[in-house]
């Protein structure tokens, strides 16, 4: 695989049918063709749940598409600053990258506690994993306790081959025990799967957006195949992917992941130009 591919898709409209569009600019089907958004059923039937696209290749073949964003938890915005304040370095710094490597690490909500100085926890953090990721899986999951930290911190490392990159870097986060990520995800499958495959079209594809704080492409995969026999709807989906946007609005990376049915599969990963410059306001 060669560099991201660019997308300047433009205007810009909903975050929704932009990862969409994003998605379809680089997306083939079986036989190498590419399709183009021709219908926005959700802008026309307001009354009625419908979904963000319909696009049809060179042939007339036509592709069904939903996007749906797996929700944050409760809480979120109480964690956001510790987890932040430990993991952000991680993805700014690019002397951490691995060529052809795509690392997300993965840590528990809630996880870093108060009465802590977070600045002083995010070094060791970095020390961590600037002497670890070395030794990470080529392409896997893998658990991890950092250490000396004066309290537990596990997390879980999961990375990937992309051939031709600089690599990237990026954290995110687990969701809460006592909120299990199955029923997250039922209910994501139950609310978007029904209208995605009563629309008429050849092939079906539902188009998961993790930002950061769901959990890896495994669990989703065993999540989706134990929700089967509870939506039977499930079984005329003919793809479902996984778009990991944890970077997008920051650094343009959106990363592609086909996760079903089987295991992880097909990937690509887009550059975004509308954001790959963008610097917070303290970097300019």
């Amino acid at each position: 695989m060669s560099e991201p591919t660019k997308a300047t898709p433009k205007p810009f409209e909903r975050d929704d049918i932009e990862l969409v569009k994003l998605f379809l600019s680089q997306y083939k089907d079986s036989d190498g063709n590419f399709f183009n958004v021709t219908a926005r059923p959700d802008t026309v039937e307001r009354k009625e749940k419908a979904i963000e696209a319909i696009a049809q290749d060179k042939h007339g073949h036509r592709l069904a598409i939903e996007h749906t964003l797996l929700q944050p938890f409760e809480g979120k915005m109480a964690d956001d600053v510790p987890f932040t304040t430990v993991f952000e370095r991680l993805r700014k710094d690019e002397s951490l990258l691995l060529p052809d490597r795509f690392i997300d690490v993965l840590v528990p909500t809630f996880a870093i506690p108060t009465g802590v100085k977070w600045e002083e926890v995010g070094v060791k953090v970095y020390e961590w994993f600037k002497n670890a990721r070395q030794s990470f899986p080529l392409d896997g999951e893998s658990e991890h306790s950092i250490p000396s930290l004066g309290f537990e911190l596990k997390v879980l490392v999961q990375t990937m081959k992309i051939p031709g990159t600089k690599g990237v870097v990026v954290g995110g986060r687990v969701l809460p025990a006592n909120k299990p990520f199955i029923d997250v995800l039922q209910k994501a499958l139950g609310d978007k799967v029904p209208k995605l495959v009563a629309t008429p079209a050849e092939k079906h594809i539902l188009l998961l957006e993790d930002n950061g704080v769901a959990i890896g492409f495994v669990k989703v995969t065993t999540g989706i195949d134990t929700s089967v026999d509870a939506l039977p709807d499930l079984k005329k989906v003919s793809e479902v992917w996984i778009a990991h946007t944890m970077g997008w609005k920051t650094s343009g990376d959106v990363l592609f992941v086909r996760i079903w049915r089987g295991s992880v599969t097909e990937r690509f990963w887009i550059k975004d130009e509308r954001f790959s410059d963008k610097k917070p306001a303290s970097e300019k």
